[in-house]
């Protein structure tokens, strides 16, 4: 934790030395147009895994393992529009990976334990309908009142 803010200024730079080095190669206005494709190609993405995840978590039959499968999905659909629509090379490159589905099963593989541990493992059993009712007390200033 320590060299964090070295590890995301060094990234920082990087990123922006391959914008450089690109530009310096084809040119400022197509990595310009390349930059702003990137966001609105992340934007979309974020907002279709989104939807992903929504859709996950809303099926009929609650199966941990699909629901997981489905978030981590999504999950890595959000990261890699979120990759997209940081600037730079480096930054697109792992985007690409982990929108490659052979690459994302894996990954999936690897993060699905940590997902579905805090959802419930068998759905199917009683479910009690139930509602709260909540109780106000009353109460009144002054001399108490004597009753008979």
């Amino acid at each position: 934790m320590r060299y964090l803010p070295g590890i995301i200024f060094g990234i920082f730079i990087l990123e922006l030395a391959s914008l450089i080095w690109l530009a310096g190669h084809i040119g400022v206005l197509p990595v310009l147009a390349i930059t702003i494709l990137d966001v609105m190609i992340g934007s979309a993405l974020i907002r279709r895994s989104g939807s992903t995840v929504v859709a996950a978590m809303n099926t009929r039959n609650f199966d941990a393992k699909a629901v997981s499968s489905g978030a981590a999905d999504g999950v890595f659909g959000a990261l890699a529009g979120l990759l997209f629509i940081i600037p730079g090379l480096f930054s697109d490159i792992l985007a690409v990976f982990l929108l490659l589905p052979w690459l994302r099963r894996r990954f999936a593989r690897f993060v699905e334990p940590h997902i579905s541990a805090g959802m419930p493992r068998d759905s199917r059993g009683p479910v009690i309908d139930a509602e709260v009712v909540e109780i106000e007390e009353v109460r009144h200033f002054g001399p108490p009142t004597q009753r008979d």
